[in-house]
């Protein structure tokens, strides 16, 4: 009897494994803050995700906001500390009076960030970071202004965009044959960036104050009658008086009748609604 060999298994098809997609800056933050997180960057905990919710770790990261520059640094001792940003209250000075507190709104924060760029233990050159960090406080030649950057890591408000407004270069080891910086200690000035669009915008001014009306003096009127018919009150008869010289109380001499005097207006008072013709005529009499 004749035995069949048995059939070989057919080997496995072993499928292309996919190239993985290059790291974000928002990925190679956490990657740079969190070395052992093998989560994508979408399916870590709220906690640790997007700019503003990075925590904890040595490492902090300055992306530019507008160019391709990214420099991964270690904080160094005095770390990052608010310098500015906080109170906008003033003394107004009053002449021969008590002054007084007046909120004029807070200027923009500002922090010195204490940093280190360190390739001494990987005997690496860290010439491509310091830089990229002059490239962040410099104006490209193609661009208008220096880029705003964000900051990635434990700092305070890394929700705001920053500008540099200055480098403090610090102690430094360099290679001795090649003269390159192996290590760098620095301090970044930074001042929050915010543009016109934030604005808010003011309240509209208010209505400039109405020129004067004119009334022509008849016979038989006094300032008490003007202010009644044109102001509606007769006690409103002092205004009419600071609005002319040479006129004193509320009585008026025969020299004044057929001259024109200043009369203070007043929108929306029923007697400003009244004609010219119907306020030139007599305030007793109605009549011309």
């Amino acid at each position: 009897m004749t035995v069949k060999p048995k059939p070989k298994p057919k080997p496995a098809v072993r499928k292309a494994t996919p190239k993985p997609k290059p790291l974000t800056a928002e990925q190679a933050a956490i990657k740079a803050l969190y070395p052992g997180e093998k989560s994508a960057y979408k399916s870590l905990p709220a906690d640790k995700r997007g700019p503003g919710k990075l925590t904890g770790g040595p490492t902090v990261m300055l992306s530019a906001a507008t160019v391709a520059l990214t420099v991964s640094a270690t904080l160094d001792e005095a770390g990052a500390q608010v310098t500015g940003g906080y109170g906008g209250w003033e003394q107004v000075l009053v002449p021969r009076q008590d002054p007084f507190t007046q909120w004029n709104g807070r200027g923009l924060y500002t922090m010195d960030l204490a940093i280190m760029l360190d390739g001494w233990g990987r005997q690496a050159s860290i010439e491509a970071g310091c830089k990229s960090i002059e490239a962040m406080a410099l104006r490209d030649p193609g661009m208008l202004t220096p880029p705003p950057i964000r900051l990635y890591g434990a700092v305070p408000h890394p929700e705001l965009k920053w500008v540099v407004t200055g480098v403090d270069w610090g102690d430094v080891i360099r290679n001795a044959r090649s003269g390159q910086r192996m290590r760098q200690r620095l301090v970044l000035h930074l001042m929050e960036y915010r543009d016109g669009s934030t604005l808010v915008a003011l309240p509209k001014a208010s209505a400039s104050v109405k020129s004067p009306r004119k009334y022509k003096v008849k016979a038989g009127d006094d300032l008490k009658k003007i202010a009644a018919r044109m102001l509606g009150k007769s006690s409103a008869w002092p205004s009419i008086v600071k609005l002319n010289t040479g006129l004193r109380g509320w009585k008026l001499t025969k020299s004044w009748v057929g001259k024109t005097i200043k009369v203070p207006a007043q929108a929306g008072s029923p007697s400003t609604k009244k004609t010219a013709s119907q306020a030139s005529k007599h305030p007793s009499t109605g009549k011309g």
